[in-house]
């Protein structure tokens, strides 16, 4: 079966602008988590987040960024670098109806809904934007990438808590291996910071809590005996995916590939996010491995989910103890967003660019916070610094959202 290529990478994250930025926060194992500046959160339990140094007027007219949320800003800003990057252009290098979109979100466009809701309370509804009902919705990236880049293809959103940009880069996958399309754009963007998406998600229960005298860049600690939730934050990151042979035949530089995936529900309880003994999450971890083609013990790091939130942390310890039995003992396990936050449906995406990155330098990167490991997590956890083990072949991107959604991708140097 052909392979399925990554040609492209476009990246917009709390650690800069494009991929070199990212990686060279996380190989310095830099905390890039802050205090919010884009609205008053102390009120908030979680007055931290992972933001994005971006100023859209300096990349997109100004009258699409009047009609648009910052959510689409990002999306679009970042599926043009990673085309770009790719050295594809639709209408020349691919037909428009062979190009496609795999978007994964979670929130909407609340900043922009936020402010149209506040003038129909206090100025009446003549004083909305005629653009609200096309600004917030999730897949509003999706729509306003094909409009920009003139992508005619297959367009698909998904909306699955955390895991779905997972959702969308395996999806592109299979219309690739399907013959649907020829090239597809696959990732995922967020920008939750706004009031009522930041409360959103403090009420889910899935944030870290803050505490008196505690830095902002310290509250995200996957993994660690002073986990408590999460740190969220925004940004986007896409792939160019296209067929392993097309991606040769175009003489281009392929980062790697996607080289199986595996989904799975728990289906334990409702608004709950897992069942407690990680088994629905090591027969999606199971399926990826099975269907890349390689053995447990030819995997050669672990990037998790990496929560934070306890429960999740100790369970996902339990699946990939299940999957990889003894190897476990020496199979490095990282969640390097612990540095930058967890950017919901952008954070598969950034983690599926990470891996490629560090199988090519040999270089796994540590989880940032992680000082002394939970109780109950029998893991070969990376802390303190990179670890350098050599080039290694496949690595496991593991996902999990409210509900027990659990989305894993395998990827191939």
């Amino acid at each position: 079966m052909d392979g399925v290529a990554v040609t492209g990478i476009g990246a917009a994250t709390p650690a800069g602008i494009g991929l070199d930025a990212l990686w060279t926060s996380v190989e310095r194992t830099r905390a890039c988590i802050t205090g919010i500046d884009r609205f008053d959160a102390s009120g908030y339990a979680c007055p931290a987040a992972g933001q994005v140094g971006f100023t859209a007027a300096e990349h997109l007219p100004a009258r699409f960024i009047k009609r648009t949320d910052r959510f689409t800003h990002l999306a679009v800003f970042t599926a043009r670098q990673a085309l770009a990057d790719a050295g594809v252009r639709v209408g020349v290098d691919v037909a428009p109806e062979r190009a496609g979109v795999m978007v994964g979100n979670v929130l909407g466009g609340w900043e922009f809904a936020e402010r149209e809701l506040r003038k129909l309370w206090t100025e009446g509804m003549r004083a909305v934007s005629p653009y609200q009902a096309t600004a917030w919705f999730p897949a509003a990236p999706q729509g306003n990438i094909c409009i920009d880049l003139g992508i005619k293809g297959p367009a698909r959103t998904f909306v699955a808590d955390r895991a779905s940009g997972a959702y969308a880069i395996l999806r592109g996958a299979e219309t690739l291996l399907r013959g649907q399309a020829d090239v597809v754009l696959a990732g995922g963007v967020e920008a939750p910071l706004s009031p009522y998406g930041w409360l959103c998600l403090e009420t889910s229960g899935l944030m870290a809590k803050a505490r008196a005298g505690q830095q902002p860049g310290a509250l995200y600690r996957p993994f660690d005996a002073g986990h408590s939730g999460t740190v969220f934050g925004e940004g986007g990151l896409f792939l160019v995916l296209e067929r392993r042979e097309s991606a040769r035949r175009r003489g281009v530089e392929i980062y790697g590939e996607i080289a199986g995936w595996g989904v799975s529900t728990d289906g334990y309880m409702p608004y709950y996010t897992v069942e407690p003994t990680g088994r629905v999450l090591a027969r999606a971890m199971r399926a990826a491995v099975t269907r890349s083609g390689v053995a447990p013990r030819e995997v050669g790091a672990v990037f998790a989910h990496g929560s934070g939130i306890p429960v999740e942390d100790v369970t996902e310890g339990y699946a990939i103890r299940e999957v990889f039995g003894d190897a476990a003992d020496h199979l490095p396990v990282t969640a390097p967003k612990a540095g930058f936050g967890h950017l919901l449906g952008a954070a598969a995406p950034v983690d599926v660019a990470l891996a490629l990155w560090a199988m090519r330098l040999g270089l796994v990167p540590a989880t940032v916070n992680l000082e002394r490991s939970a109780p109950g997590l029998d893991l070969d956890l990376v802390q303190g610094g990179p670890r350098r083990i050599g080039r290694w072949e496949h690595s496991l991107v593991v996902c999990r959202g409210l509900g027990g959604v659990n989305a894993c991708l395998m990827v191939r140097r």
